[in-house]
């Protein structure tokens, strides 16, 4: 997280991007290929060999960190390799912590002065990111205190998922090898758990709910695939149902009476992240004194606009009345489709950054298997060490079993003046662009990482730069976009006062429906995300106001960009890292 100037006030007003058109004055798998010896400068910033006396030196320095980099990113590969089976003792977490801790003192005793400028911010990154990893996992100690962690519900869900695109036999195989792994991972979490957070037992309850109810709905979908006879396949899917039976009741008889942890991380802890991870010289008192501004300056853009569509009325009730403009249930997806081709249309029209020749996005039906979690949908981005170019908006359609009114309802969350901002923020100039432009940085670690404090701040961003250039248009559309903006606000403001204190979780819902007019149902979700990742949800509005900062500072260097792809393509090659080495890697200043 960036370090900011100590002469900077708590928030700063919005800078609005460029126009459109206005002008002014790799994965590195070869063992220990040292990019810093390249001739011309990267993707991200001049990484000119050393001069030539001290070349030995910062290959060799440069080689070193290479190798740490790798081992960094084999484990955070192993991790979010899908139906990976994790091991869950208390001795691999522990392990895992001993093991981050030998590769911080390895990364520290790097010597920094032979490193080209592009490898000192990776040395600094990843220092700060096993320090943040060590102390996060030392003082929230999961394994004990997160029942969740034990049930393999996105792994289930993956798998039985019809339009997978892994082969059956592939797909069948990894499962059943869960089905072996399921009664093993109940027994270790009986044996680890001790006194969680109520909230955090309440939601694995939920959870194992869902998983039990897909295995017995889907699990025998794969039997004909199964390396093994049916007999035996099912045996096992029988075992690991009641299995997950049993953790239910743990769950609910054991677990939950002695639940009585807390979930809040405290102060030292949430400016331990924010010094450490992200670099940050503001504490979570000056954060939410940030998010308290954006927050009063936004809910005074948001009634201005209200004004001008119909005076007098809160701006609360006016978006509201815009919901009930919405495509019919089965136009969602069209209607999401349409405004996603057009965001792509005006992007490169008006060369608002460059994109490889092939990309799309496309929307899908969320997964039967995960629409519990999933009400509303995500966004699948491209790997970032593959080659596909194929984006996924990943949409929960409105079902039959739903009552009429729980429809209607459903429907009004996919009204006509949300959709073409969703088609800014997750497809174009957003999430999928991000993820296609970093691939074009060859340094490793910028692949790996993907920060919230940039990635999110990115998104938010995208929506008031496409407003600013023309794209989202209409009264309507911007109170959508200011009120999505409020939100953000808020989630500072919850964020912070979650978890240094100053607020109950009850209070935190309260917020979310009195100020930003959440139903209650969607607040109670959303703030219980914000107690499992404390800091994640900062990263939107903070942010987007660090970009904004470095792009103001961009241009007083070097004048307007024209096209604006000159800034952005370098802005998004540089990776998802904290803002103070994205504006060390673009501007050198430190």
């Amino acid at each position: 997280m960036p370090i900011l100037p100590t002469t900077r006030p708590a928030a700063v007003p919005y800078r609005y991007p460029f126009r459109a058109g206005r002008r002014s004055a790799t994965l590195v798998l070869t063992s220990m290929l040292v990019l810093a010896g390249c001739s011309g400068p990267s993707p991200a910033g001049d990484d000119s060999a050393a001069p030539a006396a001290g070349q030995a030196e910062a290959k060799d320095a440069s080689a070193r960190l290479d190798a740490l980099i790798e081992q960094y990113a084999d484990v955070q590969r192993a991790s979010g390799r899908q139906n990976a089976l994790e091991d869950l003792t208390a001795e691999a977490f522990l392990d895992d912590i001993e093991s981050k801790r030998k590769l911080l003192e390895q990364v520290r005793n790097v010597d920094p002065g032979p490193l080209s400028p592009e490898a000192s911010i990776d040395r600094r990154f990843l220092a700060g990111l096993l320090e943040s990893d060590i102390y996060s996992a030392e003082q929230r100690r999961l394994w004990e205190n997160d029942a969740s962690i034990y049930v393999p519900a996105g792994e289930v869900g993956r798998l039985l998922e019809p339009a997978a695109t892994e082969p059956g036999e592939e797909r069948a195989r990894s499962f059943t090898t869960l089905l072996e792994e399921i009664p093993k991972r109940i027994e270790l979490a009986q044996k680890n758990l001790r006194n969680p957070p109520r909230r955090f037992t309440e939601a694995a309850i939920f959870k194992t709910q869902g998983t039990i109810a897909s295995l017995e709905t889907d699990g025998a979908s794969l039997a004909g695939d199964a390396p093994i006879g049916a007999a035996d396949f099912t045996g096992r899917l029988e075992t690991a149902v009641s299995a997950l039976k049993s953790f239910e009741q743990f769950l609910e008889d054991d677990l939950l009476p002695r639940s009585t942890g807390s979930w809040a991380i405290g102060k030292a802890h949430y400016d331990y992240i924010l010094a450490h991870r992200w670099f940050f010289e503001q504490d979570a008192e000056q954060i939410l004194e940030r998010g308290r501004l954006a927050f009063e300056t936004t809910e005074a853009l948001a009634q201005e606009v209200s004004d001008r569509i119909q005076p007098g009325k809160h701006w609360s009730e006016v978006y509201e009345r815009l919901k009930d403009d919405h495509p019919p249930a089965d136009g969602i997806k069209a209607a999401y489709q349409r405004s996603i081709d057009a965001a792509q249309v005006f992007v490169l029209e008006n060369r608002i950054v460059s994109l490889p020749e092939g990309e799309r996005v496309i929307t899908v039906d969320t997964p039967p298997a995960m629409r519990r979690s999933s009400p509303f949908g995500t966004f699948q981005s491209v790997d970032r060490f593959g080659t596909d170019l194929e984006g996924k908006l990943v949409l929960t359609p409105i079902e039959s079993w739903m009552t009429p009114e729980q429809q209607a309802e459903r429907l009004r969350s996919h009204h006509n003046a949300w959709i073409p901002i969703i088609a800014v923020h997750e497809a174009y100039p957003g999430h999928h662009v991000d993820a296609l432009k970093t691939r074009e940085n060859p340094r490793l670690l910028r692949r790996i990482a993907r920060e919230s404090i940039f990635a999110e701040g990115w998104g938010l961003l995208t929506e008031e730069m496409m407003f600013e250039v023309g794209f989202l248009q209409g009264d309507d559309v911007r109170l959508t976009q200011l009120r999505n903006r409020l939100w953000r606000a808020a989630r500072v403001i919850l964020d912070v006062s979650l978890h240094t204190g100053r607020m109950s979780y009850d209070e935190a819902v309260d917020f979310l429906v009195e100020r930003v007019r959440f139903e209650r149902y969607a607040a109670e979700l959303e703030v219980g995300m914000y107690t499992v990742r404390p800091t994640y949800v900062l990263g939107y509005l903070i942010g987007m106001e660090e970009i904004m900062d470095i792009r103001s500072d961009w241009i007083e260097v070097n004048g307007e960009p024209d096209p604006p792809s000159e800034f952005y393509d370098q802005l998004l090659r540089v990776g998802s890292i904290p803002p103070v080495l994205v504006r060390e890697s673009l501007l050198g200043k430190e």
